[in-house]
């Protein structure tokens, strides 16, 4: 680009080129914004930081593929009860025991990048013993949030954001992310840096949601670009009743652009973005009926995703991609039979860590 990299372009019109120039990113980022270098930029960020991380509850998926295994004669040793995220694989992390837990991967990719609130359904003490005390999670860097679940069925990451609003609220950055997915502290640093740049660079222009993506063949959920490079329509599963059906479809065997397992927020937009869509789509007596979503199979209304905000944000122009992440970042454990391209794949994603401690 020459000169200081502009992030304002890397985001609209220079998607193209964001891939090749991830490693120099968080460098980039720290002359923009003032800082030593991409080592001093991680140490302010984390102060301004709340990395929120989606730990509860096991997922239908993983309980019915422990049954069909249990049923067919291989016991796996795994209470159905416990989060997936527990469930122990072989550590590709150059530091940590092995196996590890899946989680382990999600939470030690965020693990210098702010506090740490970690959305639960009990388990606690198994995560500090598994997860947080052998990947050097320093006590008091982290909080337990338990998210509720009206009629035994937590109604959604969107929900679990709301729930937890208070805890994050008061920050500049939210990053969110998964305990099932094969996440990458490269993508975490630099798209949390980028943010602060574009933010340096624009000011209250500045996206309020910046999402780390992949360039794939076929993508399954493909994010449709409009003018000027930004998002206009996503293709989660979640939307396919409304936005997934707005322009800039992919078509079979085309390639395109998908979000991996990490968002990045201002914490200003999130929470008003949150209180919209509770505003328009919450009663107390019918729970969440966002259009497009699908509805619960009780009467306790449906869920409420982070997908819904990340598309309302898109609607009101206040959305950025940044195209850094691997293919290989898109392996979330959902069943057992996602074990084995999960294990393929973190070794390919765990080169990301120039060593132990990042």
């Amino acid at each position: 680009m020459g000169g200081r990299m502009s992030f304002d372009e890397l985001t609209t019109t220079g998607l193209s080129r964001a891939f090749s120039a991830r490693r120099g990113l968080p460098e980039a980022a720290a002359s923009t914004l003032g800082v030593r270098d991409s080592d001093g930029l991680a140490l302010e960020l984390a102060g301004r930081t709340c990395c929120l991380t989606m730990l509860a509850g096991s997922g239908s998926r993983w309980v019915a593929s422990l049954e069909a295994a249990r049923a067919a004669g291989r016991d796996m040793g795994a209470d159905p009860r416990a989060p997936r995220g527990l469930y122990p694989v072989r550590n590709a992390m150059p530091f940590g025991p092995d196996p590890a837990p899946i989680a382990s991967y999600a939470l030690a990719a965020v693990r210098d990048l702010g506090h740490h609130v970690i959305v639960v359904r009990g388990w606690e003490r198994e995560i500090e013993e598994r997860i947080l005390g052998p990947f050097g999670f320093a006590p008091g860097s982290y909080r337990f949030a338990t998210q509720g679940a009206p009629g035994g069925k937590p109604r959604g990451h969107g929900d679990a954001a709301f729930q937890t609003l208070g805890l994050w609220s008061g920050y500049d950055y939210v990053t969110v992310n998964f305990g099932g997915d094969a996440s990458s502290p490269l993508t975490a640093l630099a798209s949390l840096a980028a943010m602060a740049a574009l933010e340096r660079e624009l000011g209250d222009r500045a996206p309020g949601l910046l999402l780390p993506a992949a360039l794939v063949d076929s993508p399954a959920y493909p994010i449709g670009l409009g003018p000027g490079g930004l998002p206009a329509s996503f293709g989660h599963a979640k939307l396919r009743g409304g936005a997934a059906k707005a322009g800039g479809a992919v078509e079979s065997g085309a390639a395109g652009y998908t979000n991996v397992g990490l968002r990045v927020y201002r914490a200003e937009a999130l929470r008003e973005a949150i209180e919209s869509i509770r505003e328009r789509y919450w009663s107390p007596d019918g729970g969440y009926a966002i259009p497009g979503n699908a509805p619960a199979s009780d009467d306790l209304g449906g869920e409420f995703a982070l997908d819904n905000v990340d598309a309302l944000l898109a609607a009101e122009g206040r959305a950025r991609l940044l195209p850094i992440a691997k293919p290989e970042e898109l392996s979330p454990v959902k069943s057992l039979d996602d074990l084995p391209r999960f294990e393929r794949d973190v070794g390919s994603v765990c080169r990301d860590w120039s060593g132990p401690g990042r």
